[in-house]
């Protein structure tokens, strides 16, 4: 008896589970047509057709040259369908199938195409010929050409990039105030960029907005620095602006971070001068004739002290 039932039941799960599987089939009948934005039809879409009341089960199909499609032999159900074809955005729809004897109409529909990923052509174009200005010295041009880009095309991955250009145009003009104002918008964005703080406060003190150079620079991790260059360029400015004490501090970190940087020396040892301080002038002085005998710096160097004897 229970052998019986055992075989009995085995026979119930071998026919059951089938059926379950293809649940969404029956009699019924769906067809449809795909077109794009302008009504053209849309050869080898992808249709895919889930019927989710009866389980995960469904089929898939493409569609033909005349953007048609067509399936047969399913339920009556509200079926969920997926277009998906290349170059246009995916689209989902429910059609509801009341029973498997009724007619629906084709199911009618439109796909959109993908918005591009990158800028639109008009956008490279204008960044090609602001490159191009930029490099033949035409900076107004560039510059003009720049901003059209940033007021039409302001998306934030590029608007960073056009900022910095445009500020670097600016710059060449001799517009340094206009120059810091589109860095900041750069360091707005990224106020860890040590490279951008240190342009800005650059172009600031070159500009003569010198507090403003002054607070762009307490932000600078010093120790960050590795290049010598940085910290004279700096000193430069300031002995631009006739401030040799700021200048001479710069200098010292310069040739305290490399400690052959005959540069760093050398002006180092011309603002030593301008204060009057003869014995740090000379020391130094002397370092470059250390450093680079036989140069232009050193033969200057070398008149210098002998004056100064």
């Amino acid at each position: 008896m229970h052998r019986d039932l055992n075989i009995l039941l085995c026979i119930w799960i071998a026919i059951a589970f089938p059926l379950a599987a293809e649940d969404w089939k029956g009699l019924g009948r769906l067809d449809g047509r795909v077109t794009d934005e302008a009504g053209s039809p849309l050869a080898d879409v992808t249709v895919k057709l889930a019927l989710p009341s009866r389980g995960s089960g469904g089929t898939s199909m493409k569609t033909d040259k005349k953007g048609r499609w067509a399936v047969g032999g399913i339920a009556a159900g509200s079926w969920s369908i997926d277009f998906t074809a290349a170059g246009f955005a995916p689209k989902a729809i429910s059609v509801n199938l009341p029973s498997e004897g009724t007619r629906v109409p084709t199911v009618e529909t439109r796909l959109e195409r993908e918005a591009p990923k990158g800028p639109p052509p008009e956008v490279l174009a204008a960044l090609r010929s602001g490159d191009d200005a930029y490099k033949a010295g035409r900076y107004g041009e560039a510059r003009a050409e720049y901003e059209k880009v940033l007021a039409g095309f302001a998306k934030p991955e590029i608007a960073v990039t056009l900022h910095e250009m445009i500020a670097r145009c600016y710059s060449q003009e001799g517009n340094y105030a206009a120059s810091v104002a589109h860095l900041q918008k750069v360091l707005e964005a990224d106020p860890a960029n040590l490279t951008i703080r240190l342009l800005t406060a650059q172009e600031a003190l070159r500009g003569g907005l010198l507090d403003q150079g002054l607070e762009l620079l307490k932000g600078v991790d010093e120790a960050a620095i590795k290049e010598p260059e940085i910290f004279y360029n700096i000193a430069v400015m300031f002995l631009n602006q006739s401030r040799p004490e700021d200048a001479i501090a710069y200098l010292t970190k310069a040739v305290t971070l490399s400690p052959t940087f005959v540069d760093g020396y050398f002006q180092r040892g011309l603002a030593y001068l301008q204060l009057q301080k003869l014995d740090l002038c000379k020391a130094d002085l002397r370092k470059v004739l250390e450093l680079a005998p036989g140069t232009p710096q050193a033969e200057t160097a070398q008149k210098a002290l002998e004056q100064l004897k």
